[in-house]
């Protein structure tokens, strides 16, 4: 599984990227454990998410079932 950058990734974000490439799995499985013992969802799984910059958290973040782009504020 390959993650997607979206917005303005930092300097360092091919080497992150290849980071959570490598642990993916790990975390997908561990965010699957979380959603059964913490919240009950039994019947569904994670099959993957976005990462976004925290710089990003205050620029308008759109979804839908391909994935995640960061829209820049234009002010």
């Amino acid at each position: 599984m390959s993650v997607e950058s979206v917005g303005n990734p930092p300097a360092e974000a091919d080497q992150l990227k290849s980071e959570i490439e490598e642990k993916l799995s790990d975390i997908i499985d561990s965010f699957n454990q979380v959603l059964r013992e913490q919240f009950g969802f039994e019947s569904i799984r994670v099959g993957g998410f976005s990462v976004v910059p925290v710089e990003s958290v205050a620029s308008n973040i759109s979804c839908d079932e391909e994935g995640c782009s960061v829209v820049e504020d234009a002010s």
